[in-house]
């Protein structure tokens, strides 16, 4: 529903000719998608790893430790096309998919870069952080006074798993390149 009405608002802006690119994260042919490809540990298993060794410590329960729920969708190439014949305004020009490799783990693992497996997850991990913290502070009961300890422990605990095989943790990105005209 929100796709449809993205993309009936760029049919309203664009002048006949001209293009909308847009560039989404998305679920690949091969069943890819953010930080879960062919290369490394599965990122949402590594989070998930980390997370449930808070209960082994003691610092969740098990309501907390199920309340994790990350609220993204990622589209497959199919999905993004199948409103398109209700807006004939708009024609299809390409539709590609492309795994983008993590930045931070292929510098690591070509050797351009001289850090030890503790050093490298430091900068890599804070990569990650930017955007799921507030998911995994979520699932922490409201009436917590400490939910910072808890969350600085859950960083420290997946630092530790990157730590352990670095080149085995990154973030891949596979992304869905759209290219549409005004007919």
């Amino acid at each position: 529903k929100d796709w449809k009405a993205i993309l009936q608002a760029r049919a309203k802006e664009l002048v006949p000719g001209g293009r909308f690119v847009c560039v989404n994260f998305c679920v690949s042919e091969e069943g890819y998608f953010l930080g879960q490809t062919d290369v490394g540990a599965s990122m949402w298993d590594s989070f998930k790893n980390a997370w449930d060794q808070l209960k082994d410590q003691n610092l969740i329960d098990e309501e907390e430790r199920l309340g994790v729920s990350f609220p993204n969708y990622y589209r497959t190439k199919e999905e993004f096309l199948e409103c398109m014949d209700e807006i004939p305004e708009l024609k299809v020009v390409s539709v590609t998919e492309k795994v983008v490799r993590c930045p931070y783990r292929e510098l690591y693992s070509s050797g351009k870069i001289d850090m030890s497996p503790r050093e490298y997850a430091e900068w890599f991990v804070p990569t990650t952080r930017t955007w799921s913290h507030s998911t995994f502070k979520s699932a922490l009961k409201a009436k917590r006074k400490d939910k910072e300890e808890v969350m600085v422990q859950f960083w420290k605990n997946y630092m530790g798993l990157v730590e352990k095989d670095p080149t085995s943790h990154g973030m891949d990105y596979a992304h869905a390149y759209i290219v549409l005209e005004k007919a």
